[in-house]
Formats: C-alpha cells, sequence, structure tokens
C-alpha cells in the first residue's frame, strides 16, 4: 500500500474491518484510511472481508479518485 500511493515513514495507515448495518451493504467491509503528517487524509472503502482483499483490489481501490473523508 505505501509503495502504491509513495507514502513515507511518516504517514499513518490504518486498516479497519467494520460490520455494515445499511440496507444492501455486505455484512462486513474494510476502511483504508491514509493520514499524512502534513496534507489531506484519504479515506476509501472496500465492500469484503479484510481477508477477501487481494492486492489488485487494494490496486483499484487506492488508485482510483473515487476516495471519501466522511464517515457514514
Amino acid at each position: 500500500m505505501r509503495c502504491l500511493l509513495g507514502l513515507d515513514d511518516d504517514t499513518a495507515v490504518m486498516v479497519r474491518q467494520l460490520a455494515c448495518t445499511e440496507p444492501g451493504c455486505p455484512p462486513l467491509e474494510t476502511v483504508v484510511a491514509v493520514l499524512p503528517m502534513d496534507g489531506e487524509a484519504r479515506r476509501w472503502t472496500l465492500h469484503r472481508a479484510a481477508e477477501e482483499i487481494t492486492e489488485d483490489d487494494l490496486r483499484r481501490a487506492l488508485l482510483t479518485d473515487e476516495h471519501h473523508q466522511q464517515d457514514h
């Protein structure tokens, strides 16, 4: 993940698996957040359990402009 986004060692990366209770949402989703020391935080939600996410899934999600920064 750090390589894909060109992150330095001072940038925090958080990965959380959450239960989704919204109608039509998969039972588990994984949220990836990038929190740089300087700059804007970024967040992506992948609609599957963390152990089901492949490197290709991460690449597609992280390299798109479809990130969001608000909680739901």
